[in-house]
């Protein structure tokens, strides 16, 4: 008994003795973080299996408590968070253990739960023992309760998943954490612990299918290292020879000799290993998807990394042929470039996501400081072709001689000493790379033709600082990992979130005295500049609905990182948020480039796909898709000829309301196939076993109507269909127009039928609003927030 102070005895090896002794674990600190509570999580994790009980009460007072401490609590019941109102104080820093002998254990002092609190940080702590029925004890008891059930609320996902959203770490922290463990164990850190939660978590669920979203350089193959070692025979898929071998690395420090490592790609084909690294191209071939070289069943576990190319022809063959236990998908970027729905490929269930604002607010990624910098090239003259600029006028405009003084001037004035340029084409690469050489900056260009041997050795003598800048077009976008890059230059122009995020996330990797990535942005007057502050705040093309000004106070960056525009930028901005504010101009204006795009009038489907803009907004704005088309005077003659009743269909096919998704495989009745007028019950029925067959949909039969799912035979499915969409839409004066339902069938209107049945792109236009409403509800309801 009496002072601990962490010298001769430590507060880490008091309180596991103490937890070990105990019966009643109760603990009272202002703040946890994830340096401590690892220390002390497998002691509580033994006491609640015991059937110890655990209360512990944390506070959320200035957001200091760690969001991952918190996740690895998160399976002890009796974790309760002091919610701090008005930001009050909170300071205690108790721990308290009731013994078998009516004795009572008490830690009182300066220690919260942190690796330096309790270990080697030099704090006070008073440990005494006393009678649970004396005075001062009862008082610490009593007080603790009054805390504990009446000002407090029991920790949950939910309410953890908006804390980590929303969390900051201050600058101070690194005082807490300033003292950590030495020893080189490796194990999951920064948003790993998080993710590999919801991991466990969504299997429990069911899902055979996971999307990972988080930001570049956080560690995503280590996450998959991690969460992959509950499964026998696991493949990781990519579509670059530099990505595997890094993979393979990974994969090693985190298994060492537990598995058999091989690769398959264009020169190495291993057979029969446990852990096998292999090129999409390569196994995504058709001699290679055969019994001979891999069953459908052959391995349990399977990791796509850069997800968002698993649209593509080559990756959708390896994802139709394999039946893994589990897949999970990697991406730091999930909007393709032509929008593909990779989001179907896993089952629409994104287990975690975690971009650049997280990681930054978390410290696991170092913040940006952003200089957007003027430049007077004349973008209106460039010819734009199909969504971009033409490549070769493009580069003629970019390599005038005052653009690359420009350039090499604003190098000059902020280089640091690891920097990486992003061009537009590969003779402005080398023009650049020519440029800087005759200055004297050591310059090399790394293209998609430059050979891996070489490749390495440019990345090799960049680190070692004999090259000073690297220019490149997109190599670097993805799959490259150099933490050392401290400066990044836009050289061309990016109005592509997707892009304009790897790019800059090549920067942000942590790195020993790197404290700030620096941004040089060379912004002119091209296409999509005004979406600059956008993107430095995080918000995709797809989700913005107005111009942010620098000036605005909606402009918020992540914590730590700072924006700085020359103000002939901001004056044109501002010029073009004047012009284009309207939202309806916005909306024509892209309705347009996808139409100049596709090279044909685009449906409702296209702009879901396509365009930059959600359809419901469209749809909101105009009140329908036929009345957008019409008032831009872009319907065919057939169109303008449907009936009021038939405008008025479609307008219900748009809006009419869905809490659940029923109403999908019941319309597909009449629609699927052939065009029916009369569709019976048990017809009914069987189209929505078919539907409810699919495991994404399937999850939204999730209530106590649909217990017992597994064991429903075809009339439990069409009293479903009965009791709900048919009965809806029967019964509501408005939809009779359209439907009926007599002696057990579900009838079209016989006028409606006819006009349908004698216009076949009618067919399709109404075939297009169920599958966009069937793809929204389930991409909306359970991808996002």
């Amino acid at each position: 008994m009496g002072l601990i102070s962490n010298t001769k005895v430590n507060m880490y090896n008091s309180l596991v003795k103490s937890i070990s002794n105990s019966e009643e674990i109760i603990m009272n600190v202002s703040f946890v973080r994830d340096s401590g509570i690892k220390l002390l999580i497998s002691e509580l994790l033994k006491a609640r299996d015991m059937g110890k009980n655990i209360k512990i009460l944390i506070s959320d007072y200035m957001k200091i408590t760690e969001p991952n401490a918190l996740y690895r609590l998160l399976d002890i019941k009796g974790i309760k968070i002091l919610h701090s109102i008005s930001n009050q104080s909170f300071h205690p820093k108790a721990y308290i253990f009731k013994k078998s002998d009516n004795k009572i254990e008490v830690y009182i002092g300066s220690s919260n739960i942190s690796y330096s609190a309790l270990v080697d940080g030099i704090e006070w702590n008073y440990h005494f023992l006393g009678d649970k029925n004396s005075k001062e004890i009862q008082e610490i008891l009593d007080e603790f309760q009054e805390l504990y059930e009446n000002k407090s609320f029991y920790l949950t996902l939910d309410w953890l998943r908006k804390y980590e959203k929303q969390y900051k770490k201050h600058s101070f922290e690194n005082v807490i954490d300033s003292t950590k463990p030495t020893d080189e164990k490796i194990e999951p850190i920064k948003f790993q612990i998080p993710a590999l939660y919801e991991l466990a978590k969504t299997r429990e669920e069911g899902y055979k299918k996971a999307l990972i979203v988080v930001g570049t350089g956080l560690g995503k193959t280590f996450l998959s290292a991690f969460d992959s070692q509950n499964f026998n025979r696991i493949l990781f898929i990519a579509h670059r020879d530099e990505i595997l071998k890094d993979a393979y690395k990974t994969f090693k420090k985190v298994y060492g000799d537990k598995k058999t490592f091989g690769f398959f790609n264009g020169d190495t084909k291993d057979i029969g290993r446990d852990i096998l690294f292999a090129s999409v191209y390569t196994i995504g071939k058709d001699e290679y998807l055969t019994e001979e070289y891999f069953s459908q069943d052959y391995f349990d576990y399977i990791v796509v990394d850069e997800f968002h190319h698993s649209t593509a022809t080559t990756y959708s063959r390896v994802l139709k042929y394999f039946k893994p236990k589990f897949l999970l998908g990697l991406t730091a970027t999930p909007d393709r470039a032509d929008n593909g729905d990779i989001y179907k490929l896993c089952d629409y269930n994104i287990a975690y996501e975690c971009d650049f604002k997280v990681g930054i607010n978390n410290g696991w990624l170092v913040p940006f400081e952003y200089y957007g910098i003027y430049d007077d090239t004349d973008y209106e003259v460039i010819p734009w072709r199909n969504g971009n600029y033409d490549l070769t006028s493009l580069e003629n405009s970019l390599i005038v001689e005052k653009r690359l003084n420009l350039i090499y001037e604003k190098y000059i004035l902020f280089k640091k000493k690891f920097a990486i340029g992003f061009c537009a084409g590969v003779r402005h690469c080398k023009i650049m790379t020519d440029f800087f050489n005759k200055k004297d900056i050591k310059s090399k260009m790394i293209l998609g033709e430059t050979p891996i041997e070489e490749r390495q050795k440019i990345i090799k003598d960049f680190k070692s600082g004999k090259i000073d800048i690297i220019f490149t077009v997109d190599v670097f976008n993805e799959g490259v990992d150099i933490p050392c890059i401290d400066t990044v230059l836009f050289l061309r122009p990016t109005s592509s979130y997707t892009i304009f995020i790897q790019q800059l996330g090549r920067g942000l990797r942590t790195y020993e005295e790197k404290t700030k990535l620096r941004v040089l942005d060379f912004v002119g007057n091209y296409k999509g500049a005004e979406l600059k502050t956008n993107f430095l705040m995080g918000n995709s093309q797809g989700k913005r609905e107005k111009i942010i000004l620098p000036s605005d106070g909606d402009f918020i960056l992540p914590e730590g990182c700072t924006a700085n525009f020359d103000m002939r930028l901001i004056d044109y901005f501002s010029i073009t948020k004047n012009k284009f504010e309207k939202i309806i101009d916005k909306l024509i204006a892209d309705y347009n480039r996808v139409k100049e795009y596709l090279n044909h009038k685009p449906s409702i489907m296209d702009i879901y796909t396509f365009g930059e803009y959600p359809v419901n907004i469209y749809l909101s704005k105009f009140k329908s898709w036929y009345n957008f088309q019409k008032e831009i005077d872009d319907l065919t003659e057939n169109q303008k000829r449907y009936s009021d009743r038939v405008i008025n269909f479609l307008l219900f096919l748009e809006k009419t309301s869905m809490t659940k998704s029923y109403k999908i495989p019941l319309l597909m009745c009449f629609f699927k196939d052939d065009l029916l007028e009369i569709v019976s019950l048990k017809k009914v029925g069987e189209s929505f076993r078919e539907f409810y067959s699919d495991e994404v949909y399937r999850k939204d039969l999730n209530n106590k109507k649909h217990e017992n799912l597994s064991s429903w035979k075809n009339k439990d499915y069409e009293k479903l269909a009965l009791t709900n969409p048919i009965k809806f839409l029967t019964e509501n004066t408005k939809n009779r127009e359209f439907f009926t339902y007599e002696n057990d069938n579900f009838i079209l209107n016989r006028d409606l039928y006819i006009e349908i049945s004698n216009d076949k792109d009618l067919l399709v236009e109404i075939i297009e609003r169920l599958n966009y409403r069937n793809i929204n509800y389930f991409r909306r309801k359970y991808m996002e927030d």
